[in-house]
């Protein structure tokens, strides 16, 4: 009983918090009106060139549909007196997965940047960020506006919104080997979309054709008011990093959405004592990317400061990633002595805290060096013996001639 009423004093708490108000069980969709603070950006000339402009605005998607436990009372009404420019935009789209976020943003407090622009003509476009998702809404205006003027603060425009561009995630991270898809969808009356991805990497443009490279590959599915045009990439190499940008182009309207892939290959650290000619400790580094490595040294925990290691200069593998080799030589602890404990500390931007790989150098085992006093004192004893044969071998003949002499 005292469990059941926990759940039920949860459930309650839940419901009553701001957060349980703010967004319910989904169940059912329903159209809502959703009011986003904006910058409505212009680009204007001067003395020092091109300068932006930001003027701040409301945007407000009239009939977005979302999914609520019950319909919302979201139903915007347009103030007689506004303090700034609104947009208001109705939305001639089928249901975004992503729409929910758009009604909740100030409820879930997730970060928005919102910017209208002018395109051409009567076309405004809307940029809207969400973490791990961008969103570019193309709207036309009735009656039109001058796209080349400020918007007076008590103005109203009126848009309608058709086509939808989202993209996501605008940055990501991947490993070799492993795959990347880079998501881009056009919303909307999407008859005769067409579409192409471009690669930007070390200031050289290149379209990408999945005809040509097998690591590629582009969906191109389609559904009602849908087109799923998303990149994948597998297997991934340093190749593939970069700066994509998906070029949406339908009717007169052409959209980019820019999407940035970064590989993050993390080293791999071995550890080895080669004690001939001198001891010397080997820490090699291996098959990182991109290029950034520090190699430290510890002994007994302490950082060697004074230590002055050999270092390789860093090596391109087949893949393209990186490999380095440092040196250390060592002393070997005395006979009797406590080991040493040495760390190589490997410092990568793949991972947020260093690789660290011990190895123990142990003073000589006594029985080890037993075994070299007795060998030693053998061979001396040996020596001896051997000349004591022979010293001897060289008197006894001498003697006994000088015997047959006096006989």
């Amino acid at each position: 009983m005292k469990t059941i009423g926990a759940l039920l004093l949860g459930l309650i708490l839940t419901l009553s918090s701001p957060r349980g108000r703010c967004r319910g069980v989904p169940q059912a969709q329903h159209p809502a009106d959703v009011l986003l603070p904006c910058e409505y950006v212009l680009l204007e000339p001067g003395a020092a060139g091109l300068s932006f402009t930001r003027q701040k605005v409301t945007l407000v998607l009239r009939n977005l549909t979302v999914a609520e436990e019950e319909q919302p009372e979201t139903e915007y009404q347009t103030p007689e007196d506004t303090e700034a420019p609104i947009f208001e935009a109705t939305v001639n789209l089928p249901p975004l997965p992503f729409a929910e976020r758009l009604l909740h943003v100030e409820c879930d407090g997730e970060e928005i940047v919102c910017e209208i622009t002018p395109l051409y003509s009567q076309f405004f476009i809307a940029h809207i960020r969400l973490p791990e998702i961008n969103i570019a809404l193309v709207t036309k205006a009735e009656p039109a506006v001058d796209p080349d003027k400020p918007l007076d603060e008590k103005s109203i425009i009126r848009l309608s919104g058709d086509l939808l561009v989202s993209s996501g995630p605008p940055s990501q991270r991947a490993s070799i080997s492993t795959e990347a898809k880079l998501t881009c969808e056009v919303w909307g009356n999407v008859e005769g979309v067409d579409m192409e991805w471009h690669l930007q990497k070390d200031g050289k443009g290149k379209r990408i054709n999945p005809e040509e490279d097998s690591g590629v590959s582009v969906e191109k599915n389609a559904q009602e008011g849908k087109e799923d045009l998303s990149l994948t990439i597998y297997p991934l190499t340093v190749h593939y990093e970069g700066t994509y940008i998906c070029a949406v182009s339908l009717g007169p309207h052409r959209l980019q959405q820019i999407l940035q892939l970064q590989i993050k290959e993390p080293p791999q650290v071995t550890l080895s004592l080669v004690e001939d000619p001198v001891p010397t400790l080997i820490c090699r580094t291996d098959h990182y990317y991109p290029l950034d490595v520090e190699v430290e040294w510890q002994l007994n925990g302490a950082p060697l400061t004074d230590a002055t290691p050999v270092v390789s200069s860093h090596r391109r593998n087949s893949d393209g990633t990186y490999s380095l080799t440092n040196q250390l030589q060592v002393s070997m602890p005395l006979s009797g002595a406590s080991p040493d404990k040495y760390n190589c500390v490997v410092s990568h931007v793949s991972n947020e805290e260093p690789i660290q790989v011990e190895i123990t150098v142990s003073p000589p085992e006594p029985a080890l060096l037993f075994q070299i006093v007795c060998f030693a004192s053998s061979l001396i004893l040996l020596a001896v013996m051997l000349k004591a044969i022979y010293m001897f071998a060289r008197t006894v003949p001498h003697g006994v001639e000088k015997e047959k002499k006096l006989s």
